[in-house]
């Protein structure tokens, strides 16, 4: 069965119906119906948290992490290991989300669903580009 990591950069398009949110739609569909396995990255939520708090104010940030945690994506912890392979990744010069976000997909086996230049130099997982 695939394993699908998803970026944040791809959730935010879902949520916020941009370019390329009927493509991630299409993927989390695919982990609903239990076709993939889907994850995200415990600093996803971090970063899902903040950017609509800034946005939006804290009580949707709160509900948008809610939807999250409530739906068949897996929260990958930010573990010792995952913190180490992401460092492994920041030395390249990749952000450290994304590095975190880069190395959990490397722990579970996943493609980062992402449209991010970033996965690109990581070079150890594969990517499915949503736009």
């Amino acid at each position: 069965m695939k394993s699908l990591m998803f970026d944040t950069k791809a959730l935010l398009a879902f949520f916020n119906n941009e370019d390329g949110a009927d493509e991630v739609e299409r993927l989390l569909s695919e982990v609903d119906s239990g076709n993939a396995d889907g994850y995200i990255s415990a600093v996803t939520l971090t970063e899902v948290f903040y950017l609509y708090s800034r946005e939006k104010g804290r009580k949707f940030a709160e509900k948008r992490v809610e939807q999250l945690r409530l739906s068949n994506l897996k929260i990958v912890p930010i573990s010792e290991d995952v913190a180490v392979k992401a460092g492994e990744y920041k030395i390249k010069g990749i952000p450290i989300a994304d590095a975190i976000i880069g190395a959990s997909a490397w722990f579970v086996n996943a493609k980062v669903v992402t449209d991010d230049e970033h996965f690109e130099e990581i070079g150890e997982v594969e990517l499915v580009k949503f736009r």
